[in-house]
């Protein structure tokens, strides 16, 4: 696997987590109507009770969606960081070394264009240049251009209409991105798009408009739930799964006579 199928795989993968929120939050949303609906239809139980019973409910089964919402973003969020750091190695990685004689033959050339740059008008100046980039594949050659071409340009650039001062400002730009390398500027889009992604709310519109049914704690913080255990210190450690011994003293004492 090479590093930039390996940064891909994981963005994908963060993307698939995000895509898959709001069917899980749907889950876990039939499940907890399952449980309000069995307290609505209990005819042992007084309206009051029945109330009271259902706010609790939605108490306990807030900080479980809070941790089912931390659980699903700090993997996503692990993802992204981890994308974002091997694209980040990438992108600041040295253009591969040359073999010495490619070199030796570039350093000549290049050595005879900066002569006829220097005795070209402008225009012919711009051309020669430009064929001259082009005509070069390896990014760290390439690189030693854009390192000189300021100074390449020097002889010509104070005589240079307009237009042609714009057509070198477009090729420096070009040089400067083929000196990276067709890898690097990949990585650098990678590491773009990971960073995009982890700016953006992991739950949707479409959930975010269906929990205000569970609590307005749920709502608010749904796609920040480190700030609720911030808020409300301990929950973190309540066993969602089962009844509070509120929730059952509350039944008993709701039954009716």
């Amino acid at each position: 696997m090479t590093k930039l199928q390996s940064i891909k795989d994981k963005i994908e993968q963060a993307y698939d987590l995000k895509h898959a929120s709001t069917g899980v939050y749907r889950k876990w949303q039939d499940e907890y109507r399952v449980e309000v609906n069995k307290i609505s239809k209990n005819r042992n139980l007084t309206d009051s009770g029945k109330f009271k019973l259902k706010e609790l409910l939605a108490e306990r089964k807030t900080v479980e969606l809070m941790k089912l919402s931390k659980t699903q973003q700090d993997q996503y969020r692990s993802l992204l960081v981890e994308a974002q750091k091997e694209a980040r190695k990438v992108a600041d990685s040295k253009p591969a070394a040359v073999d010495k004689a490619i070199e030796e033959r570039f350093d000549k050339a290049f050595g005879e264009l900066k002569t006829a740059v220097m005795l070209a008008i402008p225009e012919k100046a711009i051309i020669i240049l430009n064929e001259f980039v082009e005509g070069t594949e390896e990014p760290a050659l390439v690189d030693k251009v854009r390192a000189e071409f300021s100074s390449i340009i020097a002889p010509v650039v104070g005589h240079a209409k307009r237009e042609d001062k714009n057509k070198l400002i477009d090729l420096f730009e070009h040089t400067q991105r083929k000196a990276k390398g067709a890898e690097i500027i990949e990585a650098e889009q990678l590491m773009e798009q990971a960073e995009g992604m982890s700016g953006q709310k992991f739950f949707g519109l479409a959930v975010m408009e269906r929990v205000i049914e569970v609590h307005a704690e749920a709502q608010k913080y749904l796609n920040k739930p480190d700030a609720f255990f911030e808020e409300y210190p301990g929950t973190e450690k309540i066993n969602t799964v089962m009844r509070t011994e509120e929730e059952v003293m509350l039944e008993s004492a709701s039954e009716i006579d």
